[in-house]
């Protein structure tokens, strides 16, 4: 698994321009969803909200199979370091190829993916009303608890008994997205390598979670500590504008890398 892991961030470094449609993407996103929310209009908000979806999907749908010739770039052999490197700026041209191929495909894995954890988040939601009880807190003083301040003062007002409570919440939810999330690891690769039916796909997904356990697991807890210590890392740099450049920049990285190492995986075990 360590090799992966370090042939990833390889790939990563010698095709940086992976990062490009991401870093444009999340620019636009950030600006279209400030429109939203200023929508006095709710059939303007839905429509806004719906455009945003769709450029969502379209932009995974060029981004993933992106990644994918990214993949393919790696393994070929180039007569000089310069050719190389020409090739690897022109991965950007398959972008809007992957967009036109995947666009429907990807759009229904997302829904199936949706789908799937809003339904296991209600059922999870019951069985642990049965099983752990009722939380019986403020929720709405608790989501607008936004410094670390807030919450230490929200955290205050509550009695020991609430807070062991609510703890065991976190950790019953977290741990039912976590297994979610590992049921679900390779589902986008299986589109975009295998079947672009979203529920074959799934199936593909799972039948390479079971053939490669161990591998799989290695890479969610890899992924899981490492995006820890960005998060770490991220909230320390906040304090200084400078480095809270630096910040997002690592942050656009990491993103990219932990694409490329899911897909590198697949590629190499399918």
């Amino acid at each position: 698994m360590s090799n992966y892991i370090k042939q990833a961030f390889t790939i990563t470094k010698e095709n940086i321009i992976l990062a490009q449609p991401l870093i444009i993407y999340l620019i636009i996103i950030s600006l279209t969803m400030a429109g939203v929310a200023r929508q006095n209009s709710q059939n303007a908000f839905y429509i806004f909200f719906g455009a945003n979806i769709l450029l969502s999907t379209a932009f995974f749908a060029g981004w993933m199979y992106m990644t994918r010739k990214t993949i393919e770039h790696s393994k070929k052999e180039y007569d000089t370091p310069d050719n190389k490197s020409i090739a690897s700026i022109k991965l950007i041209n398959e972008f809007f190829p992957g967009v036109g191929e995947y666009f429907l495909s990807i759009t229904a894995s997302i829904l199936l993916y949706a789908g799937g954890y809003l339904i296991l988040m209600y059922l999870s939601y019951k069985l642990g009303l049965n099983f752990l009880g009722r939380p019986d807190i403020d929720w709405g003083k608790m989501l607008s608890a936004q410094t670390p301040e807030q919450m230490q003062k929200f955290v205050g007002t509550l009695s020991f008994a609430q807070i062991k409570l609510l703890n065991l919440w976190f950790l019953f939810i977290g741990g039912i997205s976590i297994i979610y999330t590992y049921l679900t690891m390779f589902l986008f690769p299986a589109v975009i390598y295998d079947s672009k039916n979203p529920f074959a796909a799934f199936l593909i997904n799972i039948k390479f979670l079971f053939k490669n356990f161990a591998g799989s697991i290695g890479i969610l807890i890899f992924l899981a500590a490492l995006n820890m210590f960005i998060s770490i890392l991220s909230a320390i740099f906040s304090i200084n504008v400078i480095l809270s450049i630096i910040g997002l920049v690592i942050t656009f990285y990491f993103m990219t890398y932990c694409l490329v190492l899911i897909f590198l995986y697949y590629d190499e075990k399918r």
